[in-house]
């Protein structure tokens, strides 16, 4: 029989398996290798503006929530990097991506399982194993894990007309875009569209002459943090959620948006103190705005100019704006990674070509294998709001680790929740437990 390099090789290296690794590396009983094309970890390396803030507790970071003894825990960062005391003298939970960034390189650095400037060309499935080819080399492996992040999502109205001066925002900090004098239109109306205008209005980037901020929602929407929201972010919901139907998930997903994907208190005030003082305190003549309930149809660049057809939500009015620079806070989206190509069609996937996953975040084969291919941010379609969110990342590791060794290396059972969901019901679609793979029965 072939002997088989790995128990588990991860594919790409960003936060999701980078906490699958820290908690694999002191596992003698599991071996594991992970590989990243890039020659060292970044975590959205554009996005990294000077006071951009995470939106989750430093405590949820890759390790503590499950082994909170780890050296891999954001603590013993603090430690090692000598600025504990410093730290908590802030008194505060939430830090910034900058540092959380910092912390989770360090993290990279320090495992025994991670390769660097290995980008995997192509993924086979082979009987029982899988075979992966990274810049010359074969490994093979019992079990996988795909972590290879997401791709800038683009309105269709600029598809094919992205230049030097109309880009997505994932690219802001590599470009650091001279801004003096110039008209700024920025498209977005989440957090990142919120961390872009505070940044250009306090003049990061040179003062601009005009600077307008244009989202399709209503306002600008504060992040939902309550702690009964929070509930949400917590295994024993996930759990339950995943056994409703795809009708049932989406509605629920679509109701919590707010609770992932809105702008924190912190940033709508700090913004709201400045655009006081500019607008009413120095009285300044108006060079900004804030437009709501518009949506980019249109854009057309000529001449360095870009040309933006606005449509208002409501009054259906169109109208149009000049832009001498367009930046694209219009979020990501996941597709399936590329190298899975040759073993897609052994995978059952959706109606959108996306992997379906158990409830352990292995994909569904069409036909029976013990090797498991697991999805990491693969999405909300399957395990709802808290797939591409950090707060349950380090749960998520272990229930991975957990199905590929046959046995409870990390206590990751539910914690007890503040809430009765009972979302259990007997109508709802059911995963048949006596097969491999287990088969998804309307």
């Amino acid at each position: 029989m072939k002997t088989i390099d790995f128990d588990l090789v991860g594919v790409g290296i960003g936060p999701f398996n980078l906490s699958i690794a820290a908690l694999a590396a002191p596992k003698s009983e599991l071996s594991t290798q992970f590989l990243e094309r890039k020659p060292e970890f970044t975590w959205h390396p554009g996005l990294l503006l000077n006071h951009a803030k995470m939106q989750t507790s430093f405590l949820k970071d890759l390790v503590t929530a499950v082994d909170p003894t780890s050296p891999y825990s954001f603590l013993n960062y603090l430690v090692q990097k000598q600025k504990f005391y410093p730290f908590t003298a802030r008194g505060d939970f939430m830090i910034s991506r900058l540092e959380f960034s910092d912390y989770m390189a360090w993290v990279a650095k320090q495992l025994p399982n991670t390769q660097f400037d290995a980008g995997v060309s192509d993924v086979r499935f082979e009987g029982d194993h899988f075979v992966i080819q990274s810049n010359g080399q074969t490994l093979t492996s019992k079990h996988l894990v795909v972590g290879t992040g997401t791709q800038p999502v683009v309105p269709d109205c600029a598809k094919g007309k992205l230049t030097d001066n109309c880009f997505h925002a994932h690219e802001m900090m590599q470009r650091k875009p001279d801004l003096r004098g110039k008209r700024v239109v920025i498209i977005g109306g989440g957090q990142t569209g919120a961390d872009i205008f505070q940044h250009i209005f306090a003049g990061d980037f040179g003062k601009p002459r005009q600077l307008d901020w244009v989202s399709r929602r209503a306002n600008l929407e504060g992040l939902d943090e309550s702690c009964f929201s929070d509930q949400f972010f917590m295994p024993d919901y996930v759990n339950q959620f995943y056994h409703l139907d795809k009708a049932q998930q989406a509605r629920e997903v679509s109701r919590q948006k707010l609770t992932s994907d809105g702008i924190t208190d912190d940033c709508l005030s700090t913004l709201y103190q400045a655009l006081y003082h500019d607008k009413y305190v120095l009285q300044n003549p108006k060079w900004w705005s804030i437009q709501p309930h518009q949506e980019l149809v249109g854009l057309e660049t000529a001449d360095e100019l870009n040309q933006l057809t606005l449509k208002h939500g409501i009054t259906n009015n169109i109208k149009a704006l000049q832009a001498d620079v367009v930046i694209l806070c219009t979020g990501f989206k996941r597709v399936l990674a590329p190298c899975l190509e040759n073993i897609a069609d052994q995978l059952q996937l959706d109606e959108l070509g996306r992997p379906l996953l158990n409830e352990d975040y292995a994909a569904f084969w069409k036909q029976p294998t013990d090797s498991k291919l697991f999805v990491v941010n693969s999405g909300t379609h399957n395990h709802g709001i808290i797939e591409p969110q950090l707060s349950l990342a380090a749960w998520r590791a272990a229930t991975i680790l957990n199905s590929v060794s046959d046995k409870l290396l990390y206590n990751n059972t539910n914690s007890s929740n503040i809430m009765d969901w009972d979302l259990h019901s007997s109508s709802s679609p059911q995963i048949v437990q006596n097969s491999n793979p287990r088969d998804i029965v309307s």
